[in-house]
């Protein structure tokens, strides 16, 4: 699992498609008991690489009744969005 995570975190594959580049975002780790599979990254998570970095991370945590530090603990939770980059905007929302 961790030499796919490595793999994942260094593809380049889409950036030519990619208006802002590639900066795969995902958060796992072997120990983890919880996956949360969200669509693919915003802008906001793009800029800072943390996943759900945003208000609709901060209606998730609520709903979850988890703070940051919980939330973001690898060892427990896996973050994995379906799409590991930010896609751009199509012209009615994200593609």
């Amino acid at each position: 699992m961790i030499r796919l995570l490595d793999e994942v975190r260094a593809c380049t594959l889409c950036s030519e498609h990619l208006p802002l580049g590639p900066r795969p975002v995902v958060r796992a780790s072997p120990t983890a008991r919880l996956l949360i599979i969200g669509q693919a990254p915003g802008t906001r998570v793009h800029e800072t690489g943390v996943p759900w970095n945003d208000p609709s991370g901060d209606r998730l945590r609520d709903w979850l009744q988890l703070d940051r530090d919980r939330f973001y603990d690898d060892s427990q939770i896996a973050i994995v969005p379906m799409g590991f980059c930010y896609p751009g905007k199509g012209r009615s929302g994200d593609l």
